[in-house]
C-alpha cells in the first residue's frame, strides 16, 4: 500500500471542481484504444485485455491499434471488466463468447470454454472422416455445443446427437445451435454414460463418436488457476485419476461404431497407459505444444 500523500490539500471551490470534473470528462471522452490496453496490461495479461477490448469495439484485433476514439462511457465498461477479470472471472465469461474455428459461441458459467485443443481434435477427425458422405455422429459431453456444430457445419448431411449430463449445459448448447443454424442436425439429449437407454439405439451405427470428456484429475483441481476454477466442476474432474469418463468411452464406445467408425478422445498427459491396456489398437497423439492429448481407435 502507497504511503498517504503528507501535503496539505489546496481549497477547492466550486468553480475549479466543475472545471476539473470537465477536464477528466474530455480526457476520458478522447481516450483511444492504445492508452486503455496500455493501462490494462499492468492489471491482467495484454492478449486478455485485446479480447476484452475486441469484443466492446468489434473490431479484429490487428485496429485495436489504430487508435480509434473510445467514448468515456465504453472505457469505464472495459476498466470494469479488466477489475473482474484481476480478480478471476474468465474473459469469455466476461463477453459471454468464445471462438471456434471459424465461429463464435456463447459461454457462461454453464459450460467449459472451449480450448484450442479441442478445435485441433476437431481437425484431427476431419483429416481422418471421408468428406461429403452422411455422417452419424455422437458428441460426448457436448458442453456449449462447439464439437456438434463443427462437425454440422462440416457435413451438411450430417446427423449429430449432442450429449451432455448437464441440463444447464444442454441449455447452453441449444442457444448456440439454433442461433448458428445446424438446428435441423444436432439432436440434444441428456445421458450420465455411454450405455444409458437413450444411446443404446445407436449400437453399431455411428461413424463417429468424439469426446471431449473431464479428465481432470481430482487432486489436481485445486491447483488449477482462478479463472479456470470458475468454469463447471462438472466439466472438468474426471475422477481420482481423471480417467472415470475417458475409460468408459474405451471400453464401451466401440460397441456404438459400426465397422470402420472411429472414437476420437482428448485425454489427459497420464492416461497413455491407460489408453494402451484398455484399446491397444488406438493411435496416441500428441498436441502442438507436445503433450499427450488425442486417442483415435478405428472399429474393425
Amino acid at each position: 500500500m502507497s504511503e498517504p500523500n503528507s501535503r496539505p490539500r489546496k481549497s477547492t471551490t466550486k468553480t475549479q471542481r466543475h472545471k476539473g470534473l470537465q477536464r477528466t470528462s474530455t480526457l476520458a471522452a478522447r481516450c483511444d484504444s492504445t492508452e486503455l490496453l496500455k493501462q490494462a496490461g499492468g492489471i491482467i495479461g495484454r492478449s486478455e485485455a485485446e479480447y476484452l477490448l475486441m469484443h466492446l469495439l468489434q473490431v479484429p484485433r490487428h485496429q485495436l491499434y489504430l487508435c480509434p476514439t473510445i467514448t468515456a462511457r465504453m472505457a469505464s465498461r472495459f476498466r470494469r471488466m479488466v477489475s473482474l477479470a484481476r480478480e478471476g472471472e474468465p474473459v469469455q465469461y466476461l463477453t459471454h463468447s468464445a471462438p471456434f474455428l471459424d465461429f463464435q459461441i456463447h459461454v457462461d458459467r454453464r459450460v467449459l470454454i472451449p480450448r484450442p485443443e479441442t478445435e485441433e481434435l476437431v481437425v484431427r477427425v476431419l483429416a481422418r472422416v471421408r468428406p461429403g458422405r452422411k455422417l452419424l455422429a455422437l458428441d460426448y459431453g457436448t458442453g456449449a455445443g462447439c464439437i456438434a456444430i463443427a462437425l454440422a457445419r462440416a457435413f451438411r448431411q450430417g446427423e449429430i446427437m449432442a450429449v451432455d449430463a448437464s441440463v444447464a449445459a444442454l441449455a447452453a448448447a441449444r442457444q448456440n445451435i439454433d442461433r448458428l443454424g445446424v438446428g435441423d442436425q444436432v439432436r440434444l439429449a441428456q445421458a450420465r454414460s455411454i450405455e444409458d437407454g437413450a444411446l443404446s439405439r445407436l449400437r453399431g451405427r455411428l461413424d463417429l463418436l468424439i469426446s471431449n470428456p473431464p479428465y481432470v484429475p481430482t487432486p489436481r483441481l485445486a491447483r488449477l488457476g482462478p479463472a479456470v476454477r470458475r468454469e463447471p466442476r462438472l466439466a472438468l474432474d474426471g475422477g481420482p485419476k481423471g480417467a472415470n469418463i475417458v475409460a468408459m468411452l474405451l471400453t464401451h464406445g466401440p460397441g456404438l461404431l459400426r465397422r470402420g467408425g472411429l472414437l476420437a478422445v482428448e485425454i489427459d498427459a497420464t492416461h497413455e497407459a491407460l489408453v494402451r491396456r484398455l484399446a491397444p489398437d488406438a493411435e496416441v497423439e500428441r498436441d502442438l505444444a507436445g503433450r499427450i492429448r488425442y486417442a483415435f481407435l478405428r472399429r474393425s
